[in-house]
């Protein structure tokens, strides 16, 4: 009997020490093993089930408790409220929606399969009947909506498409056509895709309205959950001047936050109306003058936690419809200055080149959709309430479940086309990304809790989804036949509305060839797919590079990340390499390429549209720091990515990468509270200097994905080899792991014996010396690298350990296309300077500047930041006792406080500093000649960010040159790489052989400075 033990030196709640104990029982490996279901089941490296690892105490654990009280204490029921409105099935009373995009919106569903997938992993944690209990319930559930659905299907059906009989006025408006709303019969209100909200902090929001009735309390715009959070304009309000007011609140009616004007607004004419909100202070204009102020808002959009409710003429209250046309709506997201608000009075875009978030200008003619005239595409969509409830539609194929009627899914495709929207009777969002959650969520709960009735429900969705994609929307007008690839190509290569999710990984146990075809079918070779296989980067390109037909220029992060974990998924049922090819070569253009710090991706930049959720531009970490970037469900779906290539690829790259984005994004995506309310996840997390991190995302996409994080830490601790010869061990985390088929447990003390390769990884950040221990004496065959893994071969017997000590240090870490803009890192863990940066300029409030440190005269010999420059505090945090650092500001500054990302709270914190060395120094010994940059050629960008040249001339300075050979092993050898590197700078001109020898001359004087 064998017992390995790894301990080493770590934080009390980042990396502990733990003991990994095991029984083995010989076994021969079999040539030919057989495949094991779900993600790597083929692969020469596989997981463990999740309830054959438990984790000990520490952060991981704190993290995911947190989440499973969330999980306890939501009511299950309702995600089966749209379900059973669907399947024409009754609701219990009083049982509300999830809300946020889990509101009967068009990406409805998905929020349901993400919590049975976190029910499933929290089952499997400790074996709580209450998780399989509720699971086991939603499961029954939606296998009778499935059955009810299906059983209406006695004829050729509409899949829930809905009459359009919407009268739609179209009038002459302020500048084109305009929008009249509830002039008839039928109450109407336009509806608002979510990104138009869902960026803003600071903006603007602007347009023309005029007023065909003088009712009190209608609504301009209302954006929010319900009654008690939302933000709105109102025209009217019924107070005796009958002004207009602009209110948000998330406390109800009682806890407004208000700008209010001071005169009524006319009935039957045109009046400029806008509001705009920087930092606290917030400013209501009518026809170009200011009409009210309030400069303590504390609240803004964020405050919202991405509402469901996005209206244009409709209140969250029981007020009277908007009777009024509307024309010219802009939405910034920025305060537009006076100047810019006045000339909105002169023409469509004045001066501000339209809403750069959305702007409707409502030149339609005729239908229900309202097209988006800015670059994003976020077209709007005119809603009539008719008040008729749910119809009892027919299905066109067999096997459909969903919070949405069919036709929602089918109308992706040909021969409508439906486009990315907020029209919910023409447009889509993201439908079969929405079924492959729903799907994803019930084979979670077969493969971890064994329901096998949740087996049978994702069998016939599979049928189901094999039809849709095959014969397609047969009873639609126009139909022409079965899909073709063409039109499939066409599908997957719009925006947001061909994001499927990873739907392709799914169709894995039943070996029907038909659910083979279907994987394959979510192929987007429009032009990814190929370019992925022949390693061409295109993620991002300028207009005139892109093959089109409907592919924007920047792609959107999260729906191309989900495709290729899928293509890893076919690649382990067909073996076509291609699809392996595609996985890691595109891995391979995230990775570094536009990885930051904390293990996100994302944002915008100079010149680029709007949009935070897409790629930035190849090398592009600096210009893309600034705004919203980095969604957490972006980082997620990476590491699964980066899990799924280790499997067949053995490449310790990949796990010092998932440890990167694990312990910081994920570990960060969860607020330090205790609250249930909502699940206090993230959707964005903001590198901009003196930002902070806003939790919530109840429905949204990212609040779903954090539910599964927050259940699964254990999932990548252990892998095995496929034939049992080996155990891998990927993070260092306190874990407790069984493996039953070899006798194999994990303890602090065990009994067995037999062969066993422990495949230690030594992580690339360990460069502070790495030292292996077996039974006390240190292993001397093998030289632990950093980035790779050391294998101990050997017949482990009863009472042997394995002792691991590997120290945490401080490294500095700079981005690829500005070297002066740099992060701090401890072992895996970014550090973030506390509190907000000092201004560098300019008037606004927003901090716009970085923290500017000056460290190299701190350093020594060993080059160790943590000497003087980066130093413990003694002192932790009060709620989890984490490690602070104090950093030597310089001069008269204050020093810094700094500390691992993984806390979560909401206090303003700055993930990169501005590194400041103006001169040459060594120690307090100045040499008089300044710390120049080489020429890299620095940034050098596939696609160009404005402003910046490309290629530049940036480049590391003299001492980064320097510095970066650190630690020396003398003053001499400290002296020779100094005239080494100052011989370089001088052949490329950077310094004159006299400013060389000063530097060198200098360089020898400072051993008593250096020494360590």
């Amino acid at each position: 009997m064998a017992r390995p033990t790894i301990s080493w030196f770590s934080p009390r709640r980042l990396l502990q020490i733990i003991g990994i104990t095991a029984i083995v029982v010989t076994t021969n490996a079999s040539p030919d093993v057989p495949a094991d279901p779900g993600p790597g089941g083929t692969a020469p490296v596989r997981p463990f089930r999740l309830d054959q690892v438990r984790l000990g105490d520490g952060l991981l654990q704190e993290k995911r408790d947190r989440m499973k009280e969330f999980l306890r204490e939501y009511d299950e029921r309702r995600f089966l409220v749209l379900f059973n409105n669907q399947a024409g099935r009754p609701n219990p009373g009083g049982v509300e929606v999830p809300g946020g995009w889990e509101d009967g919106g068009l990406l409805s569903g998905h929020w349901t399969g993400h919590y049975m997938t976190a029910l499933s992993q929290a089952f499997a944690d400790q074996g709580e009947q209450v998780f399989k209990t509720k699971l086991d319930w939603m499961v029954k559930e939606l296998a009778a909506c499935q059955d009810a659905i299906t059983s209406r299907r006695d004829g050729d059906g509409s899949g829930g498409q809905q009459p359009d009989n919407n009268t739609v006025g179209r009038v002459s408006g302020k500048f084109g056509n305009a929008l009249q709303l509830n002039q008839g019969d039928q109450e109407q209100y336009v509806t608002l895709p979510q990104e138009t909200i869902n960026q803003l902090r600071d903006f603007t929001i602007a347009t023309w309205v005029n007023l065909a009735s003088d009712h009190t309390w209608t609504r301009l715009f209302d954006f929010g959950k319900d009654t008690t959070v939302n933000m709105f304009l109102t025209p009217r309000t019924d107070t005796s001047q009958r002004a207009p007011r602009f209110a948000i609140t998330t406390g109800g009616s009682g806890q407004e936050q208000q700008i209010n004007g001071k005169t009524a607004l006319p009935v039957k004419e045109w009046v400029h109306i806008a509001v705009t909100l920087e930092g606290t202070s917030g400013i209501l204009y009518l026809d170009g003058q200011v009409a009210g102020t309030n400069t303590a808002m504390t609240l803004n959009p964020t405050s919202l936690d991405n509402p469901g409710n996005r209206w244009i003429g409709r209140s969250q209250y029981a007020d009277a419809p908007l009777q009024a046309t509307i024309d010219e709506f802009h939405v910034f997201n920025r305060a537009l200055s006076a100047d810019e608000i006045q000339s909105l009075q002169s023409s469509a875009a004045g001066s501000t080149g339209g809403g750069n978030i959305a702007w409707y200008k409502f030149d339609e003619t005729n239908g229900t959709s309202l097209k988006d005239a800015s670059p994003n595409g976020r077209d709007a969509g005119i809603v009539s309430d008719g008040g008729s409830g749910t119809v009892a539609w027919i299905p066109t194929h067999p096997g459909y479940v969903g919070a949405l009627p069919e036709d929602t899914v089918l109308r992706l495709g040909p021969p409508r086309w439906a486009i990315y929207g907020g029209d919910a009777a023409t447009n889509t969002w993201a439908p079969w990304y929405t079924q492959h959650k729903i799907m994803r969520g019930l084979l979670d709960a077969y493969y971890n809790t064994n329901n096998s009735q949740a087996l049978e429900v994702v069998v016939k969705m599979a049928d189901w989804a094999h039809l849709a994609l095959t014969i397609g929307d047969k009873n639609q007008p126009g139909y022409k036949g079965n899909l073709t690839r063409a039109d499939l190509n066409y599908m997957w290569d719009l925006y947001i509305a061909g994001e499927f999710g990873g739907a392709n990984e799914i169709y894995e146990l039943t070996g029907d060839a038909r659910h083979l075809e279907t994987a394959t079918a979510f192929d987007n070779r429009a032009s990814l797919f190929g370019a992925a296989v022949q390693d061409r980067d295109i993620l991002v390109l300028t207009h005139e590079q892109n093959p089109g037909p409907r592919r924007t220029d920047r792609l959107h992060a999260n729906t191309h990340v989900p495709q290729f974990i899928g293509y890893l998924r076919v690649f382990e049922q067909n073996g076509d390499r291609d699809y392996f090819e595609a996985a890691k070569n595109f891995y391979g253009w995230v990775v570094p390429h536009r990885e930051f710090a904390h293990g996100g991706t994302g944002g915008n930049y100079p010149g680029s549209n709007d949009n935070a959720e897409m790629f930035q531009n190849r090398d592009n970490i600096a210009h893309a720091i600034a705004g919203n970037g980095a969604e957490t469900c972006t980082t997620y779906n990476m590491l699964k990515l980066a899990r799924n290539l280790f499997m067949h690829e053995h490449n310790a790259t990949y796990m010092d990468n998932y440890e990167r984005g694990l312990f910081n994004m994920i570990t960060g995506s969860r607020a330090d509270t205790a609250s249930t309310a909502d699940p206090q996840l993230t959707y964005f997390q903001p590198l901009t200097p003196g930002s902070t991190r806003d939790y919530g995302n109840t429905g949204t996409c990212c609040g779903g994905t954090g539910m599964e994080s927050h259940t699964k830490y254990q999932e990548t601790v252990y892998l095995r080899s496929a034939d049992g010869s080996a155990l891998w061990v990927n993070l260092y985390v306190p874990s407790m792991l069984s493996w039953e088929e070899k006798g194999f447990e994990t303890k602090l003390t065990i009994t067995g014996q037999g062969p066993l390769d422990i495949k230690l990884r030594v992580p690339a950040w360990a460069q502070r010396g790495v030292k292996v221990a077996v039974n006390g004496e240190e292993e001397n065959g093998q030289v632990p690298k950093p980035g790779t893994y050391l294998t101990l071969s050997r017949t482990w017997q009863t009472g042997d350990t394995v002792e691991m000590q590997m120290p945490f240090s401080i490294r500095i870490e700079r981005a690829l296309d500005r070297p002066d803009t740099q992060a701090i890192m401890w072992g895996p863990a970014l550090l973030q300077t506390v509190g907000s940066p000092p201004m560098t300029g300019g008037s606004s409030s927003n901090n716009s500047g970085y923290w500017e440190l000056s460290l190299y005269s701190y350093l020594k010999l060993d080059g160790d930041y943590a000497r003087a420059a980066i130093v413990p505090t003694g002192s932790q945090t009060a709620a989890g006792g984490d490690p602070l650092f104090s950093v030597r500001a310089g001069g008269s500054s204050k020093d810094l406080t700094v500390r691992p990302y993984y806390i979560s709270d909401s206090q303003p914190v700055s993930s990169y500093f501005r590194r400041v060395e103006p001169r040459v120094v060594f120690g307090s010994l100045d040499t008089g000649v300044a710390n120049r940059k080489r020429n890299d050629g620095l940034p050098h960008y596939d696609v160009p960010v404005q402003g910046v040249a490309s290629p530049g001339t940036d480049g590391p300075t003299f001492l980064d040159v320097v510095w970066d050979r650190a630690p020396f092993a003398s003053q001499d050898a400290f002296v020779d790489a100094v005239a080494e590197v100052v011989g370089a700078f001088v052949r490329a001109g950077v310094y004159s052989g006299k400013e060389g020898e000063a530097i060198v001359g200098k360089a020898k004087e400072a051993r008593a400075e250096l020494a360590v």
